[in-house]
């Protein structure tokens, strides 16, 4: 999306915000699916494969790992990162700090998101890009209000 504004008055400036804040949702969502997606790879690569001789579904559980699309109720966005049905047992090859993983680790869901977690809000915003938004400038000769700094 881009577009350009130089406003002279209150009606106009209320136009552009408006169409900013109508437009932003989208890409908060684009950008949590797509930042869940990274999460995905690192999950799948901590995930317990059963490697044993004539496992039933050797990698059946790591191959369902998802990112579901984005979800919007109100002002809020979600993505939900799941299991598929295929790996019903799923809960508790995460859950059993005691269970033998040869390849892969317990919390291999859990552990990724808490790593990332002080660091998700920047990695969503620098996805969105702010600054992709014009600079919106009231009269001519004032500084630029939004957008990012000069």
């Amino acid at each position: 999306m881009k577009f350009k504004a130089k406003m002279f008055g209150a009606k106009s400036m209320i136009a552009t915000l408006k169409e900013i804040t109508n437009k932003f949702p989208d890409d908060v969502a684009k950008a949590l699916y797509q930042e869940a997606n990274i999460e995905v790879v690192e999950m799948k690569r901590r995930c317990p494969v059963d490697t044993t001789a004539n496992a039933p579904h050797p990698g059946n559980l790591r191959a369902s790992i998802h990112a579901e699309l984005p979800e919007r109720e109100g002002r809020n966005i979600s993505v939900t990162v799941a299991t598929g049905k295929q790996a019903p047992y799923a809960v508790y090859v995460h859950e059993d700090p005691d269970a033998f993983h040869p390849v892969g680790e317990w919390k291999f869901m859990e552990g990724p998101l808490k790593e990332s977690a002080p660091h998700m809000n920047a990695r969503i915003a620098a996805r969105v890009n702010l600054n992709k938004y014009p600079k919106i400038t009231v009269g001519g000769d004032e500084p630029p209000v939004g957008g990012g700094a000069e």
